[in-house]
């Protein structure tokens, strides 16, 4: 898929699962809860457009000519970030994105649906969506960052 291809389809995905947020998010600023269905949905969507932008933060890496193209998604943004293709908002908004990202799918057990019900209250999912739907335009001196990037 080419680099074009791929952004489209990460707005797309984006739109899609912020629509499902936003329904979320009203019905929990109309009855202060939401249903097992609908927890389950917001967690799936939070998901979603959590590794959307994972999966986003790498493929500018790589397509950048990132000499390091991370599997940790925490890296990826630390890369983005040192590089300045993060502004110093949208890195901390991201990086508690995967923070509960890592909470939803590795302590589910103990996961707790008032911090998510929070986050649909609040819409700190917008970040991850302006993120995902920013088309990324770079300066020359960013992407020199980006291909002389080192650890």
């Amino acid at each position: 898929m080419s680099f074009a291809a791929y952004l489209a389809s990460t707005r797309q995905t984006a739109e899609t699962e912020k629509e499902v947020l936003d329904l979320l998010h009203e019905k929990a600023a109309q009855s202060g809860a939401l249903d097992k269905i609908e927890i389950r949905a917001a967690r799936a969507s939070m998901q979603i457009i959590i590794e959307n932008a994972i999966g986003k933060a790498r493929r500018i890496l790589k397509h950048y000519n990132c000499p390091l193209v991370p599997s940790r998604a925490r890296d990826a943004l630390v890369i983005m970030y040192d590089t300045g293709l993060l502004s110093d908002e949208m890195y901390q908004s991201l990086m508690a994105a995967v923070g509960f990202r890592n909470a939803m799918i590795h302590d589910y057990m103990n996961f707790d649906e008032n911090v998510l019900l929070g986050i649909l209250r609040n819409k700190k999912y917008q970040d991850i969506h302006d993120f995902l739907i920013e088309e990324p335009n770079y300066s020359a001196v960013q992407l020199k960052r980006v291909e002389s990037y080192t650890v």
